[in-house]
């Protein structure tokens, strides 16, 4: 698998702040990406608009994976990429075996970060660095991620339709 890209903090720090309109229609139409596997994993990319313009290279991408575990959390990604880096992203699923390798002097630097948890650039690495999130709902981890990407106009999250997710284990 290839590296991420990576841009420098301050590009960074630049692309989370500017504001951003969102551009990927009035709601949230996922895709199916295999029909082979089960459960079917979903995934949802929004064009988002920087100055009036529609941006190259600027986006969201949504990712969506029902538990095949009853009462196992599914597997969410919301991500701001911009520059085609990713730059703020919210991810939740089961238990997490992230650790902080940047971030020093930050408060949770080397620790290991359980889901859910907030993606976000800091100076040594403007990827990897997470801090934890309190379980919520997906409503609330959208809203917090078009906040924290500065992102407006934004439709309502909703899950793929049932019809859509193939049979309930």
């Amino acid at each position: 698998m290839a590296s991420p890209k990576i841009i420098p903090y301050d590009e960074a720090i630049h692309a989370a702040s500017q504001p951003k309109v969102w551009a990927g229609g009035a709601r949230i139409v996922w895709r199916s990406t295999s029909a082979r596997r089960f459960p079917a994993p979903y995934s949802f990319r929004a064009a988002l608009e920087v100055n009036g313009k529609t941006a190259e290279g600027w986006f969201v991408d949504l990712y969506f994976k029902r538990s095949r575990i009853p009462g196992a959390r599914d597997t969410l990604s919301m991500v701001l990429i911009a520059n085609s880096t990713r730059i703020i992203a919210i991810d939740d699923n089961g238990p997490s075996a992230h650790v902080n390798s940047v971030g020093a002097g930050l408060p949770f630097f080397q620790q290991q970060i359980d889901h859910p948890h907030l993606h976000i650039p800091v100076p040594d690495g403007s990827e990897g660095y997470a801090e934890p999130l309190a379980s919520s709902t997906d409503q609330a981890l959208w809203r917090l991620f078009l906040a924290k990407a500065n992102i407006s106009g934004a439709p309502p999250f909703e899950l793929p339709e049932q019809g859509q997710m193939g049979f309930s284990l």
